[in-house]
């Protein structure tokens, strides 16, 4: 069994989806559901659902404290990782971005020597850190998986990506978002190391599906939504509002504002508002707090 770690701020639940339906291409496929990412929910996952079959399990890993990867990490034993980005997510209980990103870095030591570690170096924190010597990198900035030509609108998005043996590949994808482009760049890059040729990915990122909650779209009659309303942070809550600012006609946010982000949540908040105004025609705040008043 190949034991793939993914980790990072934000994204990790759609990098683990958009990974297990590209490598069901070629290998038979273990994720942790819906998010499935503390020590429970990985042994419930394994305990439940871990078959002589399976060839992959790809285990999203979160925390909220340091320390909370390297114990997911002794339990699954992973031989690869992926890190999706380092943010200000959970500063309530981290204290700072520098804590976060060390303890993201928790499944880089896990799995080295025994196999690689992919970085989204669209993600500064993670592009410039010095620990990691020569991680795979993917995105616009990657060096080894490069992502071109990049094209988004209100129907999805259209990319090419170079990978590290000189092939390209042009994708399209009805997922919405700068966000779910670099998702799914990471989700090639992993499955291409595995053996599976981009021109295979290619119409598997053409069926994607959105995951619930996470830009998911929604279309009805004269009305579509965009249901981003998970756990959101500053920038994947600034990504949700480039990707309405798309949308023709009125466009109209609900949010109940940002939260577990310690002292500077009332400072992200109102900048929140401010993003707000500049993509949306009307904004409905959800409950009573110093959060909502910030962005009003």
């Amino acid at each position: 069994l190949t034991v793939i770690g993914v980790t990072g701020s934000f994204g990790k639940t759609s990098v683990k989806f958009i990974l297990k339906t590209l490598l069901e291409a070629k290998y038979n496929v273990l994720a942790t559901p819906e998010s499935y990412n503390t020590p429970m929910g990985v042994v419930l996952t394994v305990r439940n659902s871990l078959r002589a079959t399976h060839e992959i399990f790809v285990c999203e890993m979160g925390a909220r404290h340091v320390g909370d990867i390297k114990e997911v990490c002794d339990l699954a034993q992973p031989e690869m990782g992926i890190l999706t980005s380092v943010g200000p997510q959970h500063l309530e209980t981290f204290g700072s971005q520098a804590a976060v990103l060390s303890t993201k870095l928790e499944l880089a030591d896990a799995v080295e020597g025994k196999g690689p570690v992919f970085f989204n170096f669209d993600s500064e924190p993670l592009k410039t850190q010095k620990q990691v010597q020569n991680p795979i990198s993917y995105g616009i900035n990657g060096e080894d998986y490069t992502m071109s030509n990049l094209s988004i609108d209100e129907n999805g998005s259209r990319f090419t990506v170079k990978a590290p043996d000189g092939t390209r590949q042009e994708f399209s994808t009805r997922l919405l978002g700068h966000a779910n482009v670099q998702n799914i760049c990471g989700a090639i890059a992993v499955a291409h190391h595995l053996g599976i040729p981009l021109t295979t990915l290619a119409p598997a990122v053409r069926q994607l599906e959105s995951v619930p909650h996470r830009l998911q779209l929604i279309r009805q009659t004269g009305l579509t939504i965009i249901d981003d309303a998970y756990n959101s942070n500053p920038a994947g809550a600034k990504n949700a509002l480039e990707t309405l600012a798309l949308c023709r006609g009125t466009r109209i946010v609900i949010t109940p504002g940002l939260v577990e982000l310690g002292d500077r949540e009332l400072d992200y908040n109102e900048t929140l508002g401010r993003q707000t105004a500049d993509t949306c025609h009307h904004l409905i705040t959800v409950g009573e707090s110093d959060r909502v008043d910030a962005i009003a």
